[in-house]
């Protein structure tokens, strides 16, 4: 049921609200510069012709570690060597594509962002999709939430927790995280700086609350629930502090990114995921606005889909691919930890509530990280 209510809820979105500020928003940024085009033929999903982009030179923008190094030796390097261009690797810094924007100076070409972010965007900051450059078919479907992007990664804010703890009596509900009398022990928990609205909304469904239909009174009571673990909570503030908290034993139970927590299960440590209950994420692969050869990074993404690029992938960042026919050759480990295996019990984000009140959560998120 909730598998549907994922599809339903996304494609309303995609249609609907978010659509409204899309349209509204479109009129600003900066032209790109003409660059004229190649004769690509139909696009297919993981296909580019030999040399069509002879001498040009791309650039990626992402979080970096092994989820950027994986797209890169999985799609972007394999699209340079076919296609005769070069590829470059960069830091995202939300901050610097705002400035590229502003001032007409775009050096990045893809980036890798939030589907909130991208909803928000949306025609000022990120360009909108031709898609017609860009083979959609075989994307899971629901998993593009506005004009602006298609999507990167498939993966969870899921919770985390010690075998060894916890291996007879594993926790089975959002609600159970919140249980230290029945499952004692340090819980971690994103104080990153990025912006997590599942962070809220995992609070809220522990409390038994419906998650479309949040309401932003709702937002500082699900930090409240967090505050109230006392001295039980601890915070991480990137996916690898999570990892080596896991790792060394110092939580028994995290609210981390999926990949995190299937890091430290293979670096050994007894760990496990709870799927119960668990809240889907998905990343957008976005385009920024007045990006000098769009045809080129429409090109590159369509690549980037593919199903062995994204196969490939997964088999080295353990995200879940957005190609339904993609294939990973995994171990038992890793399909442990495969969001794609799990669809049916995870809740999907209300995409329409946080877009209209990314301010408030964003003071509420400050609040919580600096501890005030």
């Amino acid at each position: 049921m909730r598998n549907q209510k994922l599809k339903r809820q996304l494609s309303t979105i995609a249609l609907g609200g978010v659509a409204t500020l899309i349209m509204a928003g479109c009129a600003g940024g900066n032209a790109a510069e003409p660059v004229a085009d190649r004769d690509l033929g139909t696009p297919v999903a993981g296909v580019v012709p030999e040399g069509v982009f002879d001498g040009v030179t791309l650039t990626y923008a992402a979080s970096g570690g092994i989820f950027q190094d994986g797209q890169r030796d999985a799609a972007w390097d394999p699209f340079a060597k076919i296609s005769g261009s070069k590829f470059l690797q960069d830091a995202f810094d939300a901050g610097k594509l705002k400035a590229m924007v502003d001032s007409g100076n775009v050096t990045w070409d893809i980036t890798n962002a939030t589907q909130f972010d991208t909803a928000r965007g949306c025609g000022t900051l990120y360009e909108e999709y031709d898609y017609s450059q860009v083979d959609i078919s075989k994307v899971p479907e629901g998993t593009i939430t506005d004009k602006c992007m298609v999507p990167n990664i498939l993966y969870g804010l899921v919770v985390a927790y010690n075998t060894d703890a916890f291996g007879d009596n594993p926790p089975t509900s959002a609600a159970d995280f919140f249980d230290t009398d029945k499952f004692p022990g340090k819980r971690t928990v994103s104080q990153s700086p990025y912006v997590d609205p599942q962070t809220v909304e995992f609070a809220l469904a522990a409390d038994g609350e419906d998650i479309n239909n949040v309401q932003v009174a709702d937002i500082a009571t699900a930090f409240d629930k967090y505050r109230a673990l006392g001295d039980n909570v601890i915070g991480w503030t990137s996916g690898a502090q999570a990892q080596q908290q896991l790792e060394s034993g110092e939580a028994v139970m995290g609210l981390v990114w999926s990949g995190r927590g299937y890091g430290a299960a293979a670096a050994g440590a007894p760990v496990a995921p709870m799927w119960d209950e668990w809240m889907i994420m998905v990343d957008s692969t976005a385009i920024p606005k007045g990006v000098k050869d769009p045809q080129a990074a429409f090109a590159a993404v369509n690549f980037y889909l593919g199903a062995e690029q994204q196969a490939r992938m997964t088999e080295l960042t353990s995200y879940g691919p957005v190609n339904v026919d993609a294939e990973p050759k995994v171990d038992a480990t890793l399909k442990t930890w495969l969001t794609t295996e799990h669809l049916k019990t995870g809740h999907a984000p209300n995409i329409d509530f946080w877009v209209e009140n990314y301010d408030a959560l964003s003071d509420e998120w400050a609040s919580w990280v600096t501890g005030s």
